[in-house]
């Protein structure tokens, strides 16, 4: 059974990066000079591309891609 990559965009990659290295929402806003409100739809994305619920389960996703 083979499984197809995940495809994020630049910036979806970017915060999805960030939330792995443990930053809060309020920190990836400022280090990317975006709203707070923009992170958690980057957020809800990314969890919905990846098929994931939380970050437990796309830190595992992501250390097997």
């Amino acid at each position: 059974m083979s499984v197809e990559p995940v495809k994020l965009s630049v910036r979806e990659t970017e915060v999805c990066n960030l939330l792995l290295a443990g930053n809060s929402t309020n920190k990836i806003a400022e280090v990317l000079n975006i709203k707070c409100n923009t992170v958690s739809t980057f957020k809800k994305l990314i969890f919905k591309k990846t098929n994931t619920n939380n970050l437990i389960e796309l830190y595992e996703v992501c250390k097997h891609a």
